[in-house]
């Protein structure tokens, strides 16, 4: 017999699964688990989380417009300091991401983000670049530990990944063994890549999710980029930074060329000492677009693929998991569920070719 019983189990260490855990507990009033990793200050980060991305479609945009307002004002009672206004730029090499790009231009603009073109004598002629302006991202080291205590302060249950058991059982249930004590809980939500990784088989994962390798790299402090946050569309680089303090460097691949498209993305930067270094593995998705629903054999539900903008879709994800989305969210997650065949290329994004050279 279970010493409790919940309604949902999140797996996950991202600011995306607290988030959802905590908006499951407060706004929908149901009883809540977190099986995470403890946030360490000295791990270092391997995303950067944004209210934007470089995305084509325009139901994301409309749905990161309508969330993201809800999310700003979640952190705005988590503390200062958690989050902070960034005008992201983002850049492609080659004709069809620039093609992209100016799509992405036009789509942000629809939906009321000031998005401009802009002119750089360093991009090749068949490149482009655009930068978002008052986008939204979340400060690493400042938001964990908030979203840590506000969960405390929730009384949601938190439990540790690495000595928690996860039995997750084919109805959906997952029972979770925390020394002699046992956890039931009725639905079970893999709400980050490492939560996937340890706790599906290969053969239990959508056939659009694709496991690859890939890296983060901090740099010694730096004189500032062109923007607190640049991303490489066709590169699969992202560099990030505040003020002039070090860069983080989250670089999709091994570590064996990591450091050479880091130094093609800094340019005059570099060359800059490593402050520190580390390899890990992510999910992608063939497609481009986020999947979200049951693995393939359970029903405990997938959230993969959405990226950096996970976090500020967080309301809308928990109201879609508490039965209370809007027609609009249930439109927009219903055709993103796993094994739709064919339909899913009906809400592809558009994704570098370098993206797809997955490892298992």
């Amino acid at each position: 017999m279970a010493d409790e019983a919940f309604d949902f189990a999140i797996l996950g260490s991202t600011p995306m699964a607290g988030l959802i855990a905590g908006l499951l507990k407060s706004e929908h009033g149901k009883r809540v688990c977190l099986i995470e990793d403890p946030w360490s200050p000295f791990r270092l980060p391997r995303r950067s989380d944004l209210s934007v991305a470089p995305a084509t479609r325009p139901e994301t945009w409309a749905l990161l417009a309508a969330t993201s307002v809800e999310t700003l004002r979640l952190l705005g009672t988590l503390g200062k300091g958690v989050s902070e206004r960034v005008d992201p730029l983002f850049i492609a090499d080659i004709p069809a991401s620039a093609g992209a790009l100016a799509h992405m231009r036009h789509m942000g603009a629809a939906y009321g983000y000031a998005v401009e073109r802009v002119a750089d004598r360093t991009i090749a002629e068949t490149g482009a670049a655009c930068r978002i302006r008052d986008a939204v991202m979340l400060v690493g080291g400042r938001i964990e530990p908030a979203i840590g205590a506000w969960l405390d302060r929730l009384e949601v249950r938190r439990l540790p990944a690495e000595t928690t058991g996860v039995t997750l059982r084919r109805d959906g249930t997952v029972r979770l063994t925390v020394g002699t004590a046992v956890v039931e809980a009725a639905r079970a939500v893999l709400a980050d890549d490492a939560a996937i990784l340890r706790h599906l088989d290969p053969d239990e994962r959508d056939r659009v999710l694709r496991l690859r390798k890939a890296t983060a790299v901090l740099t010694e402090p730096a004189k500032p980029l062109p923007a607190p946050l640049v991303g490489y569309i066709d590169r699969d680089v992202v560099l990030a930074q505040r003020g002039k303090g070090g860069i983080l460097a989250i670089v999709g691949g091994t570590a064996v060329d990591a450091g050479l498209r880091i130094g093609a993305c800094l340019g005059a930067l570099a060359p800059l000492k490593r402050a520190g270094q580390t390899s890990f593995k992510t999910f992608v998705t063939v497609d481009g677009a986020p999947l979200i629903g049951f693995a393939k054999g359970l029903r405990a539900i997938v959230l993969a693929g959405f990226g950096a903008t996970g976090a500020c879709l967080a309301p809308a994800l928990a109201r879609h998991l508490a039965g209370v989305a809007s027609e609009n969210e249930k439109a927009y997650f219903a055709t993103r569920e796993p094994s739709r065949g064919n339909a899913r290329q009906f809400v592809a994004d558009y994704t570098a070719t370098d993206v797809l050279e997955t490892q298992s």
